[in-house]
Parts: C-alpha cells; structure tokens; sequence
C-alpha cells in the first residue's frame, strides 16, 4: 500500500481538482486497500467491497472540481466510503426484508412482527437523534434527511463548511454511542 504523506494529500486532491489522472492514480494506489478492508469488514463480501470501493473513486472523480477545497482528504475520502457502505448495507438489508417478506407472504405468515422491528430501530435513532443539541440536530438532519451537501448546509445557516462537517462528525459519534448502549448491532450500521 502506497502511503501519502499528510502535508502532501491536500496538493494532490488540488491536483486531481484539476483533472490530474497521475495524481487521481497515486491517491487511489493510496487508498484503495484500506477502503477495501473497512468496506469488506462490514460486508463481508469480496465482490461487494471491491464495487464500494470502485464507486467510492467514481464519486471522487466526478466530484473532483470540489477537492481543491477539502482541507482534510482522508476524512472526505472516509466520508465517501462510510456513504456508499452504508448504503449498500441498506440496500442489501432491504433486499432481505423483501425476500423474506415475499417468503412469509407464500407461507400465510404476517408482516407485523418484521414491521415492529423496523419501527423500533427508527425509532431508537430517532431518540439518539433528539439528544443531539439544536444546532448540532439541525445540521445532521439537513445532511442525513435533506441531503445537503456540506457546503449547501454552511451557506443556508451562514457557517463555515468546516464547522459542518465538524457537527455532522460530532452528531454521528453521539448516535453511535447512544445506540451502542441501546442497540450494538444498530450501531455497526453507523460505524465510520
């Protein structure tokens, strides 16, 4: 594995900003085992973490007009990895429950248990949610419900987009503990 040292990560991403292919190449030479480790950690799936982590270096390219102003590369590329997990976590958790669903609709079975169950996780993230301080649950809701970019959420509020990202971080990290007490295997699916 190639390593970047930290002063020189933020040249390259200005770099690759600017469509640099050779400096695109050194970051994800950089990178691409550790995303692969911490995506096949979680999955469990060779194949799965191979397309996260080739989906994590697409969205990094196609986005790369806003690296020149990422001031801390391996937390943006961290935050990329930690979305396209998760969302294939989702994904694949959805998939089951519908199999399963359809597999209970053929046996005479009911929904209702499997319905309980996705309302009480909701609701335990919910809870972990409202705990958050206003500002701090204003800024993940625009990120985590809204969608909003970083940058997007920072001018709507007139506040820098590092102390987003800072509050965001700071929201996850009190969600994961607060489901790590009530519910640990809910928490894994807000591991970072």
């Amino acid at each position: 594995m190639t390593s970047v040292p930290a002063y020189n990560e933020k040249d390259l991403f200005l770099q690759v900003s600017e469509g640099d292919v050779t400096a695109f190449r050194t970051v994800f030479d950089a990178y691409r085992l550790r995303l692969y480790g911490a995506a096949f950690k979680l999955t469990k799936s060779e194949y799965a973490s191979e397309e996260i982590v080739q989906e994590i270096f697409t969205a990094l390219w196609e986005s790369r007009a806003n690296l020149a102003n990422v001031e801390n590369p391996p937390a943006y590329i961290f935050t990329i990895a930690y979305n396209k997990t998760f969302r294939y976590l989702k994904k694949v958790s959805n998939d089951q429950a519908f199999l399963q669903s359809l597999a209970r609709k053929g046996e005479g079975h009911s929904d209702t248990e499997e319905y309980l169950d996705v309302k009480e996780s909701e609701g335990l993230i919910n809870d972990a949610v409202k705990d958050l301080p206003p500002q701090r649950k204003l800024i993940y809701k625009m990120s985590r419900e809204q969608g909003l970019s970083h940058q997007q959420i920072a001018e709507e509020l007139h506040i820098s987009p590092l102390t987003v990202k800072k509050q965001v971080s700071l929201a996850l990290q009190a969600i994961r503990e607060n489901l790590a007490k009530t519910a640990p295997l809910l928490a894994l699916f807000f591991l970072h």
